[in-house]
C-alpha cells in the first residue's frame, strides 16, 4: 500500500514540476540561468531574450551540431559522446554550448528535452551594440569547463567514491543508460559497478 502511495506521490510531483515549467515565461526559463551572472540583464540587455528560441528534442534525436550553438536546459538530458565513449551528461538547469571547432563530439537526448537555443553569431552581433552581454557569455564559457572539469575529477576518484560522486549529481541516471554505458562514464568495469550498486541498495 505504501508502495502504491509512493509511485503515485512521484508520479504527481513529476507532472506537477513539468506543468510549472510549462507555465512559466521565457524570460522566467532564462531568468533560472542568467540571473546570478547578471541580476539586471533583461533591463540591461533587452535584446538577449530574442535571441533565443525554444526547441524540443525527442528521446534519441541528435542535435545538429552546429559550431557555437548555445542550449540552456529546460528540461530533460543530455548526452555528450567522443565517438562512443560518454564524457558528459547535461541535465536540467545546465547549458551546452557545441565547440567551435572541428570535435569527433555527438550529443544525443536522452529523454524528451525542452530548451533555450541561440547562436555564437547573435551572441556576437548583440555584444558588437551591447558590451554588457560579454561578461554573462564569459561565464557560460566558465560553466562549460566546469562541466568538463566534472569528469576529470570522477576518473581521478578511488572507485569506491566514484559512486556517490556520480549519483549525487545524477540520481536518476539509470533510468537513461545501460550499465555498461554508465561504467564507461566512471571509468571502472561493469562488474565493479554492479557490486557497488548491490551494496548501496
Amino acid at each position: 500500500m505504501q508502495t502504491s502511495f509512493n509511485k503515485l506521490w512521484v508520479y504527481f510531483m513529476l507532472n506537477t514540476s513539468q506543468y510549472l515549467i510549462m507555465k512559466k515565461s521565457k524570460v522566467e526559463i532564462l531568468a533560472s540561468f542568467l540571473k546570478d551572472i547578471h541580476a539586471e540583464w533583461v533591463s540591461a540587455i533587452p535584446e538577449l531574450t530574442d535571441a533565443f528560441e525554444e526547441i524540443r528534442f525527442v528521446k534519441g534525436e541528435y542535435l545538429t551540431n552546429n559550431w557555437g550553438e548555445l542550449y540552456l536546459i529546460a528540461e530533460g538530458l543530455f548526452g555528450k559522446y567522443e565517438k562512443t565513449c560518454p564524457v558528459r551528461y547535461a541535465i536540467n538547469g545546465e547549458s551546452l554550448m557545441i565547440p567551435y571547432h572541428r570535435h569527433d563530439y555527438q550529443f544525443i537526448a536522452l529523454s524528451d528535452c525542452r530548451t533555450y537555443m541561440t547562436t555564437r553569431k547573435q551572441l556576437y552581433t548583440i555584444n558588437t551594440k551591447n558590451p554588457k552581454l560579454f561578461p554573462i557569455y564569459a561565464s557560460l564559457m566558465d560553466k562549460q569547463q566546469q562541466y568538463l572539469d566534472y569528469r576529470a575529477k570522477l576518473l581521478s576518484l578511488p572507485n569506491p567514491d566514484k559512486y556517490d560522486f556520480v549519483f549525487d549529481k545524477y540520481p536518476d541516471i539509470r533510468q537513461y543508460i545501460k550499465h555498461k554505458e554508465l561504467a564507461q562514464f566512471m571509468g571502472i568495469s561493469e562488474e565493479l559497478l554492479r557490486r557497488l550498486i548491490r551494496e548501496r541498495e
